[in-house]
């Protein structure tokens, strides 16, 4: 069974292409994205301008195409904290984050992702429940515009590491259930993104995040990470699947993708037309971003049959 009668597979575009940083760049390698049928989704990054963000939306509206927006970049490179102490620090990362949700509507993305702040070394309690307020701020904002555009757009906060690299209080698996937990009381509008990168960097079993997280995940990324310290994609950076000391290859993808299935995560309604899957995949400085997603590509079909014969 072809995988788009169940899911849409996605490309984190600013991952894949970091060299594309002009206006005509990010629109050829989008265009290079589009063009690819094995794709039905992209994400591109909330610092990309609202005029190319105009353009991008008509490009992914005339391929049938879904767009999202990653916030991600914009709260990592001004360092906002969506949970800081400090209240004026805190509206900052609420009002940039508005933005992003404006650069959805304009360009007719259905969802935008961001991350918490830092794990604090103290107050953890109190830094939770600035997250929530943050969160559900930004939800009721996205609920408001899309009384504009007829639609609402989905927010979703994704799990990353709280010990090796990007260190954010969301986090741990619990930590991420509590936080969802209390967001989805009040806002319909809101889920958690999960990313097989960060597994090895939470020391979690994917059956057991999922499991645990499964009544709110309503997006996904895949890729690899390196915990070799002396490794040049040591941490976060999102190395080609089977790198060498990489930690996921085709066996961490097919066991990452039969705990979705089994969790109903293919079931899901969600924003978009169909549930997102998302490559997340950077090539090092020498090596050939087309290659590097070709590499995505293989080591997807190669897992994503290797499910279809274990669970028939």
């Amino acid at each position: 069974m072809i995988w788009h009668d169940r899911f849409y597979m996605g490309l984190i575009h600013f991952m894949a292409y970091p060299n594309a940083k002009t206006q005509e760049e990010i629109l050829s390698t989008i265009k290079r994205v589009l063009n690819d049928e094995f794709f039905q989704a992209v994400e591109v990054s909330a610092l990309v301008d609202e005029d190319t963000f105009k353009k991008i939306g008509k490009m992914c509206e005339t391929a049938k195409v879904e767009l999202l927006v990653a916030a991600q970049p914009l709260i990592l490179t001004k360092n906002l904290n969506l949970n800081s102490l400090d209240e004026n620090e805190r509206l900052r990362a609420v009002q940039e984050a508005k933005a992003s949700i404006d650069k959805a509507y304009i360009s007719g993305a259905k969802a935008v992702a961001f991350l918490s702040g830092k794990m604090p070394n103290s107050q953890i309690e109190n830094a939770k429940k600035e997250l929530v307020k943050s969160l559900e701020e930004l939800c009721d904002y996205a609920k408001l515009k899309g009384k504009e555009h007829g639609y609402t757009v989905a927010v979703n906060l994704e799990v990353f590491d709280w010990s090796v690299d990007k260190k954010a209080l969301v986090g741990p698996a619990p930590v991420a259930f509590e936080i969802a937990s209390e967001v989805r009381n009040s806002c319909e509008n809101f889920g958690l993104t999960i990313d097989l990168s960060h597994q090895p960097l939470l020391f979690e079993d994917s059956f057991y995040t999922i499991g645990l997280l499964s009544p709110f995940i309503t997006h996904v990324h895949i890729g690899n990470a390196v915990l070799e310290k002396d490794h040049p994609s040591y941490g976060d950076l999102h190395p080609r699947f089977g790198i060498k000391g990489g930690s996921n290859d085709v066996e961490e993808l097919t066991y990452f993708l039969k705990a979705l299935l089994k969790n109903n995560y293919f079931e899901k309604k969600v924003a978009t037309q169909k549930p997102v899957i998302s490559f997340e995949v950077k090539p090092l400085p020498d090596e050939d971003p087309d290659l590097v997603v070709a590499n995505a590509k293989r080591t997807f079909l190669m897992a994503y049959s290797k499910l279809l014969k274990e669970v028939q």
